[in-house]
């Protein structure tokens, strides 16, 4: 047998299988030789005999010795040359390298070399690890024809370097950019290189966009049949599989879970150094601050009015014509008009109509010139809104594949839609399922993935109708407000992410109470007898943070509040916390109204008024909601004795001194107090009722109570004087828990005043 270049040869045997060979061979087949040239017989020779020899590393059994033959390559390359020469149907990559087709269409290649390129660092580079080079990594993909080389990104550049796309590997891509010359080249072009650094095109790939395709796929375009129901391109199925450094994502089918309220992100831009401030604002806010914006650009516009159009009117009226200027400049301007001609009145008519529209317009661009010129800063808003997804799942699970279901049912993105428009916002339904192209994509943040859709991403609804079933394979759960019993468990037991701690809450308001200018709290309660603090952070202005109307005629109110954080545990107030959001707003009342009915009947009946008025002196009276006899922090109503030291020959100021209280009880209760409440407790007494003559109490906060010295006869003089005062104070407590026989010993974190009138009522309740 003969033997061709690259085999093992045999003695005395004549080798075949060069280019001139094969041209004649090609020749005597019939083949028309002006059609194709050594370069081209070179190129296909190499890919030729790299697929008959991997087809026979593949089946070494079956094909080992046999496939590999010069008669099959030679077969083979008089069948590319009549696909491609004479019936003119090229291949994907010449096609892509002619720019006569997109890069973007969806495409299988295999990986026929890994290419690495080492450039040296600059002086002053990474010299803390001793590199003094950088190594870039390359792909160079092939359709069996022709070759490409290609750049990664460095999600695709780590598979590689784990051995996990190797020679041999067939990937299926979409949206790949071509990048370079921006000419079309010909792969058989004498300056086209695939394994040199500077190659005229390159072919960038991402690692959303690409994914390792079947060892016996069909290299090249994908048939539009097999994609077309994916959007035609590369449909993602699971978020598991979208990398946050791996380029956009190309096709994902989204359940929408929970859709968030429109806001809008603020931009000031200062015009003379160019600062942003960023604000994002709820749509009332939006409202408020834009018509601010509109009446100081009304108030501007005015002012610069008046100088506008004197200006204009001067520089206008230097064009007009003769005869308006008479007439303009008479005495009785309407009989001058009376006495001209034909003609002359035609001038005029004619000259004044142009003149009102030149001054119109030019009046118009001098006060906006003059507003860009005295402005300071210029306004930008965006509408956007968040939503929460989760992948939509098309297939029934099977025993095999329920463990990773399992995995990616759990797994939520976080997805804001910029510029949202109308049709996006009826589109974005919970419970509907949006299919979504181009999706980009950003780092994770609080344990979400972030996705974006931006102008060029398209939004349409699955072409049929999702089961209730595929909802529910897919993670997907309908709003359901959560008790309060609930809230409390999980204030204690925080959530790690943010998404977990979020919920819907339908409670009564008691009471809301302002802390300070620009931080409201509302108590929430139900049938449960427990009780949630919701506080919010709003401007001075908004003087219904929790849009109930009329505060104080309309409490006790059923509310049902939407995308609440749940915080962590008061312990003071020994109740659960929330936090209200920019996303937070008022349910809907159709999606609520059984519940709120049914709270509303026990809010009105005489138990759930009289739960309600207990509830509320609780709190004013600054008793725990919930608070057992193991509770860690208490709270303690009562009269100060006196104070005395555990140690007196330690330092006052760092030992330990004790408060002895008058609480009720057949005992006093001993507790630690620290010295820096002190002060405090002096002026909350001065300030609560008036002091006896036989103690002074200015001069008893301007002494020196921590001298060695007077210590002993100080504490004296305090003890008498809050025992002459008889202030009833209302003291925190901390008990830190001890080991052995040691009685643990209660601490004041807190103090203030006693409400005695919610006391009383709670007394009188209690009795």
């Amino acid at each position: 047998p003969s033997f061709f270049l690259g085999q093992r040869d045999a003695p005395k045997c004549s080798h075949v299988g060069k280019s001139t060979d094969m041209s004649e061979w090609l020749s005597g087949q019939g083949c028309d030789s002006t059609l194709f040239t050594g370069k081209w017989i070179q190129n296909h020779y190499r890919w030729i005999v790299w697929k008959l020899a991997a087809m026979e590393r593949r089946f070494p059994e079956q094909l080992g010795g046999r496939y590999l033959t010069y008669r099959h390559v030679l077969s083979q390359m008089k069948g590319r040359y009549e696909k491609e020469l004479r019936s003119a149907k090229r291949p994907a990559v010449r096609k892509l390298l002619n720019r006569d087709v997109s890069a973007g269409m969806p495409m299988i290649l295999c990986v026929s070399q890994i290419l690495r390129f080492k450039s040296k660092l600059p002086k002053g580079g990474d010299q803390r690890v001793g590199k003094n080079s950088v190594e870039e990594v390359r792909l160079e993909l092939t359709d069996g024809w022709y070759a490409v080389s290609a750049i990664m990104d460095s999600t695709l550049t780590n598979l590689v370097e784990q051995g996990k796309i190797t020679p041999g590997s067939k990937i299926l891509i979409c949206n790949a950019q071509l990048v370079g010359s921006d000419d079309g080249v010909d792969p058989l072009d004498d300056d086209y290189y695939t394994d040199r650094r500077q190659a005229p095109l390159f072919l960038k790939i991402t690692a959303n966009n690409s994914r390792v395709a079947t060892w016996d796929a069909k290299l090249g375009f994908v048939h539009p049949k097999y994609t077309a129901h994916q959007g035609g391109s590369l449909l993602v199925k699971s978020l598991c599989d979208i990398f946050p450094d791996g380029g956009s994502v190309p096709v994902i089918d989204l359940v929408v879970c929970k859709k968030y309220p429109q806001i809008y992100l603020e931009k000031i831009i200062d015009n003379e150094n160019q600062n942003v401030v960023s604000n994002h604002l709820t749509e009332g806010e939006e409202a408020a601050r834009q018509s601010q914006h509109d009446m100081n650009h009304q108030r501007a516009s005015e002012k610069f009015a008046d100088t506008a159009r004197k200006e204009c009117s001067e520089e206008v009226d230097e064009d007009a014509p003769t005869h308006w200027k008479e007439m303009e400049a008479s005495h009785s301007p309407q009989e001058h008009y009376e006495k001209l001609g034909v003609t002359e009145k035609n001038i005029v008519d004619d000259w004044t109509k142009k003149r009102l529209v030149l001054l119109q317009s030019m009046i118009s661009k001098s006060i906006e010139d003059s507003l860009k010129d005295h402005s300071s800063s210029e306004r930008k808003s965006v509408p956007y809104i968040k939503v929460l997804v989760k992948a939509f799942c098309h297939s029934k699970q099977t025993a095999r594949n329920l463990d990773h279901h399992a995995r990616t049912q759990k797994i939520s993105a976080e997805l804001t839609i910029w510029r949202v428009s109308e049709e996006q916002l009826r589109l974005l339904k919970e419970g509907t399922v949006v299919r979504m192209k181009n999706l980009g994509v950003k780092s994770d943040r609080d344990g979400l993935l972030q996705l974006s859709a931006k102008s060029d991403t398209q939004m349409e609804p699955l072409s049929s109708e999702p089961t209730q079933y595929q909802l529910i394979q897919s993670g997907y759960e309908e709003r359901c407000p959560r008790s309060l019993i609930r809230i409390n468990l999980m204030s204690k037991k925080m959530e790690p992410t943010r998404a977990k701690r979020e919920v819907d809450v339908i409670a009564c308001v008691i009471k809301i109470q302002h802390q300070g200018d620009n931080t409201s709290a509302a108590y929430l309660a139900d049938e449960s007898g427990f009780v949630m603090k919701l506080e919010r952070n709003h401007s001075s202005q908004n003087n219904d943070p929790f849009h109930l109307g009329n505060v104080e005629a309309s409490l006790p109110a059923v509310v049902a509040f939407c995308n609440i954080q749940v915080a962590s545990f008061d312990t003071t107030e020994q109740c659960a916390r929330g936090s209200w959001s920019i996303s937070s707003c008022k349910a809907p009342r159709h999606l609520t109204q059984s519940r709120c009915e049914e709270l509303q009947a026990w809010c009105n009946s005489f138990s759930g008024v009289e739960h309600c008025r207990t509830v509320l002196d609780r709190i004013n009276a600054g008793i725990p909601i919930c608070a057992g006899p193991f509770n860690r922090y208490r709270v303690c109503i009562g009269y100060v004795l006196g104070f005395d030291v555990h140690d007196t020959n330690s330092d006052p100021i760092t030992s330990a001194m004790n408060v002895v209280i008058d609480y009720g009880e057949e005992f006093p209760l001993t507790a630690r107090f620290p010295l820096h409440l002190l002060p405090q407790a002096l002026r909350l007494s001065q300030n609560n009722s008036a002091t006896r003559d036989d103690v002074d109490g200015p001069s008893i906060v301007q002494r020196n109570l921590f001298s060695h010295a007077n210590l002993h006869s100080n504490l004296s003089i305090l003890g008498e004087y809050f025992q002459n005062n008889q202030t009833l104070f209302h003291f925190s407590l901390e008990t830190t828990s001890c080991y052995g026989d040691a009685v643990p010993m209660p601490e004041v974190t807190k103090i203030s005043i006693a409400t005695t009138d919610a006391l009383s009522r709670l007394h009188l309740t209690r009795g």
